[in-house]
């Protein structure tokens, strides 16, 4: 099979990092006519541009904004004949890494397409859209776990994965409508053939049971995404939703997340699935003993009244 110039035969999952898109993909890509690979990134160099002029690099991105947007002003139908060009290239990209396999569909998880979720649907809008959502203080701990470790510092190189991707995340969702599928990792994990089930309804799929046990068919190591529990399990594990609140001992950690919490607020969490009230318990179910002596520091981007909506700037 082929990948369709408008997205038939193409699904994408997208997803904060650290919010168990991984485990997702191996599942999906356990089916017999789903393949994929790790983490492709391809469609951000030439969608990203369009929406942000943040870009580094050696030449001046801002005034290479300026230029792009004068050169679709050229054009008669602007930015479309990009888009459709787009098209062309990228399905034929995905099309070869699919034919040889006789597979059907090709999944391209990235999570940092939420940047870009609807350039990518201008590009194909009848691709298969999957939208992954986790509990956001979970993501939170996972990524201080996983990348930060004590390296606070490293923890701004992550900003816009913890405060931009929830905000594009529900704008996308929003944009696509019917034409996206939401998962939530809690229940995913909780009731797997349930939700697979769902997805392959959704893709109209036969569901195969042997998809849930991952492991047992798909132990390729990638590059990208989990490099460790992923592998270390057959099979969603429920025990996995809460693990995240045993970081929680450390008083650092409980205090970004309890920073974290009051930035998102409320609306945010409830439009996410998560209740404000339910992750304000445990975290001071949790607070650590500790805390009032301990030497904390307080991340300035996460400094704002708890009754403020997050906003998320975008050139589009």
């Amino acid at each position: 099979m082929s990948i369709g110039l408008e997205g038939q035969n193409l699904i994408f999952l997208i997803s904060q990092p650290r919010a168990g898109s991984t485990l997702t993909q191996k599942i999906l890509g356990s089916h017999p006519q789903i393949h994929t690979i790790s983490e492709p990134w391809i469609m951000l160099p030439l969608l990203y541009p369009l929406c942000y002029d943040d870009l580094q690099a050696e030449y001046n991105t801002k005034l290479a904004r300026i230029g792009w947007d004068n050169f679709f002003q050229q054009l008669p139908d602007s930015k479309t004949a990009y888009y459709e060009h787009l098209s062309f290239m990228y399905a034929d990209l995905y099309s070869q890494v699919l034919k040889p396999t006789g597979k059907k569909y090709f999944l391209d998880k990235t999570p940092r397409y939420y940047y870009i979720i609807s350039e990518i649907y201008k590009v194909f809008p009848q691709a298969q859209f999957i939208i992954l959502l986790r509990n956001p203080l979970a993501v939170l701990c996972s990524i201080i776990a996983t990348w930060v470790k004590s390296d606070w510092l490293h923890l701004d190189q992550l900003k816009n994965d913890i405060v931009k991707a929830p905000g594009l995340l529900l704008e996308g969702i929003r944009e696509l409508g019917d034409d996206c599928l939401v998962l939530h990792y809690e229940k995913l994990i909780a009731k797997p053939e349930i939700e697979f089930k769902r997805v392959c309804q959704a893709m109209k799929l036969k569901f195969a049971p042997k998809m849930i046990e991952y492991g047992a068919t798909n132990s390729t190591v990638w590059r990208f995404g989990d490099q460790k529990l992923v592998y270390q399990k057959s099979r969603p594990d429920p025990q996995n939703s809460d693990k995240w609140i045993l970081l929680l001992k450390d008083p650092q950690t409980w205090q970004i997340a309890n920073d974290y919490l009051e930035f998102l607020g409320h609306e945010t969490l409830f439009q996410m699935g998560y209740s404000y009230q339910e992750l304000r318990k445990i975290l001071d179910t949790h607070r650590p003993q500790e805390l009032d002596s301990a030497d904390v520091i307080h991340v300035e981007w996460l400094q704002r009244e708890s009754n403020q909506n997050i906003e998320f700037a975008s050139m589009n």
